[in-house]
């Protein structure tokens, strides 16, 4: 090569600094219990914190197949793999306490009028729940993507009073199913009437829906809790997530009735907020002060609303999609995480970096930054040193970096490594620098 490329570099290493103190007035776990253990709604919540979703499997369709009809295949059809007991006991070896378990349902269900479930289907959604439950996790399971939605035979939720009386009928069959299935499993397992209810492509689709939808939500809410409860046994008391419109923050805040005013049920919401940096893509850029204050404003009211009156809150779904902003990242997923334990609120993550096939966690600060605000043992990295801090190298070239980190007793020593221009020089998760082309990097 006829020029020498200069690649003056610092590889900014993101740490999470100080020590985190947690104290918790109970504990429990799942070989100690035998039922229904009387928690109330903040109990329960505040033991389920922090939570991770086994997405795009139980709820994934195969929109090719002849009526949208799958057998248990399904569950790979969007990539993931079958799921075994070794990738939840990662979950729960990492530290997280919920695994909510998304499942949809329309595709393993007979017609009307009795809308009977593949007994195989059942069969999978139970063995994957005791997955869980094997390893002291809570489970969370839900009705998913059930939304009407044009072409996609079999689909049937809908918010509107048109459909109202019959969503509500199949609603209760459908749940009457499933809470029969699970009714002598004790208070580890939680359902989830439904995911993000809506109108798809209506008015305020994702705004919280109309005065009508939220209407027909509260109604919606009530025809799946009676059919719960209706069950008996340890469903009379069993625990209860209530979406409103969308699952929307707002529309919980302004509409949400709790059927029956019944105690043993907890509000559940999605954000992924703010939109254009977690999943919309317009920025790849977050955590000014006035980004954390509206992250506050937007989660300050529902602590206000139903934690403070007894109610817990889950944040069944949030998380920021990688755009090759890992330090941005880090920041976000440790604020909301803080952020939400301020409140009082169960933080459920849907986006994190667990590689399902190969069992590795990728980008484990992603994953650190979520657990150091619930593990009073926690000890988080206070300082960092480079054995180089800047160098020249030719375009092919590599180089090694070696860090070290005080104090010895942090709880991990991994290290995100993150080159601000990969085009120019890369560097992988073991800290080798690549030199790409010519210029210069941080």
């Amino acid at each position: 090569m006829s020029y020498k490329n200069h690649l003056d570099f610092f590889v900014k290493v993101f740490l999470l600094i100080g020590l985190i103190l947690q104290v918790n007035s109970k504990l429990y776990s799942q070989a100690d219990s035998t039922g229904m253990r009387g928690l109330t709604s903040l109990e329960i919540t505040a033991e389920m914190a922090p939570g991770i979703n086994l997405f795009n499997t139980l709820d994934a369709i195969c929109t090719w197949c002849t009526n949208n009809k799958n057998g248990l295949g399904s569950e790979t059809v969007w990539g993931n793999p079958f799921t075994k007991p070794e990738m939840i006991k990662a979950f729960a070896d990492r530290g997280f306490k919920t695994l909510r378990i998304p499942v949809t349902w329309y595709n393993h269900m007979g017609a009307a009028p009795d809308f009977i479930i593949d007994t195989a289907w059942m069969d999978r959604v139970e063995e994957v729940a005791n997955f869980a439950l094997d390893n002291n996790m809570y489970v969370i399971i839900n009705l998913h993507h059930e939304d009407l939605k044009s072409g996609r035979p079999g689909t049937w939720i809908s918010t509107t009073y048109e459909k109202q009386e019959a969503v509500a009928d199949q609603l209760e069959k459908v749940w009457t199913q499933i809470a029969t299935r699970f009714k002598d499993y004790n208070d580890y397992v939680i359902f989830e009437t439904m995911n993000e209810p809506r109108e798809v492509g209506g008015t305020k689709e994702w705004e919280g829906g109309t005065a009508e939808h939220r209407e027909v939500m509260n109604a919606l809410n009530l025809a799946a809790v009676n059919a719960i409860r209706a069950t008996g046994g340890n469903n009379e008391s069993r625990f209860i997530m209530l979406p409103q419109v969308g699952a929307n923050v707002a529309s919980a805040l302004d509409a949400l009735v709790i059927p029956n005013d019944d105690p043993n049920t907890i509000v559940s919401v999605h954000a992924y907020y703010p939109y254009w940096f977690t999943i919309g893509g317009g920025t790849d850029k977050w955590g000014t002060a006035t980004e954390v204050r509206a992250l506050e404003n937007a989660f300050a009211p529902l602590s206000k609303k139903f934690v403070a009156n007894g109610i817990g809150v889950v944040m069944g779904e949030w998380g920021a999609g990688n755009q090759d902003n890992y330090d941005q990242r880090i920041n976000y997923y440790q604020t909301y995480t803080n952020i939400c334990k301020k409140y009082g609120i169960t933080p459920v993550t849907w986006i994190y970096d667990f590689n399902r096939k190969t069992l590795t966690w990728e980008n484990p600060l992603i994953e650190e930054a979520i657990l150091q605000a619930y593990d009073s043992t926690f000890i988080l990295a206070e300082d960092l040193t480079l054995d180089i801090t800047s160098d020249t190298l030719f375009v092919g070239e590599t180089l090694q970096l070696s860090a070290t980190i005080f104090p010895d007793t942090v709880s991990t020593k991994e290290i995100g490594w993150v080159s601000r221009n990969g085009d120019i020089a890369s560097v992988n998760s073991k800290g080798l620098i690549t030199a790409k082309s010519r210029g210069t990097v941080k």
